[in-house]
């Protein structure tokens, strides 16, 4: 992950503490943030308590500005926020060289050695950028003590960050990718292999790392996410998900607001085909972080947009500024709880847009009913859209924009394309169980 600079915001900090009072019964909305960048010191517990998941770049000897290891600042937030679930950062693929990524000095990478190579043994290191190299997480690697390199890095990993910090829950891995990004000979056969042919055994060697990982892990920190930025539909997963999923969940790292984004050259369904397709692809809780990058802090139209698709299925969102990984932002809509998933005139089996159960609404905007609420979407490309809702319902009431978020009661809707809104409803009013509509 490219170091990026911290911007913490002690106003952010205050109105995440004020969120916190119902964030154990607050089902929907899910939010994560992947804290992997730059200078995360000035994290505290209140300020990450607002979260469900959170990777936290927490390198060996890491502490906060108030001097908590991530295990104490990890208890502190789940004092406050029970449902918290807190991951530490590792990138097992690559390093400096000598080795110094993370302050845990591995020297041994070096000296085994298990440097990628472009030939086995006399080949050069390969570079992937920003002074590292890369590492043969294979099994092919020179054993170390009994132990190949994946085995011998998930004891390596598990005594600096998981043993280390017993708070936290388990690791975010980083670059859990279909394939090696670098030509190299993972093989040690004497000549290098392309990314697609060295994919399998690439594959594999982070299973064997995910399921020493475990073996080592109590009960407690047995949950284990990465990056899953190259899990697009038709690239191949098979030693991830056969014969079950190896992961508990992930981060689609920039799956919409790049240049380089899945919702950029792809458009609405290609982003939304691809979270289904992620969810569907790790194991049980399933903690999907949907993340948002690069977005203006004065673009709610574009947050809008981003955070009522994630809310189509049961991911976490996440709207980093500006690609930073260092922070988060915090809106209106954070404040509204939700609350469980229901039936809906265009769902009624209560289903997620992984499962099939979510159809399009009305005028190719889409729908997901929640106990308190509802969240429309409406696709890039669909043009301005006005829907007519069974019901009456409200506009959230707050500050960030008044004129959406005003409190006004509707009974039609219209949005903008590459929009979405979220909307109240009404006390006393009954959950629409049947999927016709009727205009009021």
């Amino acid at each position: 992950m490219t170091t990026r600079r911290f911007l913490f915001c002690a106003l952010l900090a205050a109105n995440a503490l004020a969120h916190i009072p119902t964030a154990v019964a607050q089902t929907f909305p899910r939010l994560g943030a992947t804290l992997n960048g730059g200078n995360t010191t000035g994290l505290t517990a209140a300020h990450v308590a607002l979260l469900d998941v959170m990777t936290l770049g927490a390198y060996v000897g890491w502490k906060n500005s108030a001097g908590l290891t991530a295990s104490q600042l990890a208890a502190a937030a789940k004092l406050i926020n029970p449902s918290l679930r807190v991951f530490v950062y590792t990138d097992i693929m690559e390093d400096t060289s000598p080795p110094s990524i993370l302050a845990q000095n591995n020297s041994q990478i070096g000296s085994v050695p298990w440097w990628a190579l472009t030939s086995w043994p006399g080949g050069s290191q390969v570079s992937t950028g920003g002074g590292r190299y890369a590492v043969n997480i294979t099994t092919h690697t020179n054993a170390l003590n009994g132990l190949n390199y994946p085995q011998w890095r998930a004891n390596k990993d598990f005594g600096s960050f998981l043993s280390a910090n017993p708070s936290v829950d388990g690791l975010y891995v980083d670059n859990v990718n279909t394939t090696p990004s670098v030509t190299a000979d993972f093989a040690q056969s004497g000549s290098s292999q392309s990314p697609s042919t060295a994919g399998s055994s690439w594959r594999s060697g982070y299973v064997t790392y995910f399921g020493a990982l475990r073996a080592l892990s109590p009960a407690s920190q047995q949950l284990v996410i990465g990056n899953l930025a190259t899990w697009l539909v038709g690239n191949t997963i098979t030693e991830y998900v056969t014969p079950a999923p190896v992961l508990n969940g992930g981060t689609m790292e920039s799956v919409i607001g790049q240049s380089y984004s899945v919702e950029t050259f792809a458009g609405w369904s290609g982003m939304m085909n691809y979270y289904a397709h992620v969810m569907t692809s790790v194991a049980a809780p399933q903690l999907v972080i949907f993340a948002q990058d690069a977005i203006s802090t004065s673009d709610y139209q574009g947050f809008r947009y981003g955070f009522a698709s994630c809310l189509l299925d049961n991911g976490y969102y996440y709207n980093d500024d500006a690609g930073n990984y260092n922070d988060f932002m915090t809106y209106d809509e954070y404040s509204f709880n939700l609350g469980a998933p229901t039936a809906g005139p265009n769902n009624p089996n209560n289903g997620t847009y992984s499962s099939g159960g979510i159809a399009v609404y009305q005028n190719g905007v889409y729908r997901r009913d929640f106990a308190n609420g509802i969240a429309l979407v409406n696709p890039k490309g669909n043009g301005t859209q006005t829907v007519t809702l069974e019901t009456s319902y409200k506009h959230l009431s707050g500050t960030q924009v008044p004129a959406i978020n005003n409190g006004q009661t509707v009974t039609t809707v219209t949005l903008n394309d590459r929009d979405g809104v979220i909307l109240q409803r009404l006390t006393s009013q009954p959950i629409p169980d049947a999927p016709s509509l009727t205009v009021q």
